[in-house]
């Protein structure tokens, strides 16, 4: 069963958000404010609180994209693995650990970690709270990058 993820109606809300054939574009504030936004997933009756997920709000066909905030010392809420898709976490602020398959990771501003879709993961925040940007793309799906997939024009 698939499970809508829905910007609820307490939510802040994007800015200047605009749309044209080729552009998708909005600002989401700083991201000191992450903590501002709050997602629903209704038929699982889940409230997520400091999470923006921007796949459907964006419109992104290859990959989701999520900003989280975590208050200081808190224990994400459950671990998890993925079926196809890889992630990729990049810690913007503060500071926090990331347990995957038993193994504790440090985690800091400007830290950068890709997690294998079979990887058991759970993300716990430190002293000073957490900001970060996951990336979720399915494994081994990347065809082109960079100037093998740009063209200058």
């Amino acid at each position: 069963m698939a499970f809508e993820v829905v910007l609820s109606d307490k939510s802040k809300k994007f800015e200047n958000k605009s749309e044209s054939e080729h552009v998708s574009f909005c600002d989401i504030g700083e991201f000191a404010g992450i903590k501002d936004y709050i997602m629903e997933c209704p038929d699982a009756k889940l409230t997520m609180n400091s999470k923006l997920f921007l796949k459907d709000l964006m419109k992104f066909t290859g990959m989701e994209m999520s900003f989280g905030y975590m208050e200081p010392d808190t224990v994400g809420p459950f671990s998890h693995k993925h079926k196809l898709n890889e992630e990729v976490y990049i810690v913007l602020s503060g500071n926090g650990t990331m347990t995957v398959d038993n193994k504790d990771y440090s985690l800091k501003e400007g830290s950068v970690m890709r997690i294998d879709p079979a990887g058991v993961r759970k993300l716990s925040s430190g002293n000073k709270g957490l900001t970060y940007i996951c990336i979720q793309t399915k494994r081994n799906s990347l065809e082109g990058y960079t100037m093998t997939d740009g063209e200058i024009l």
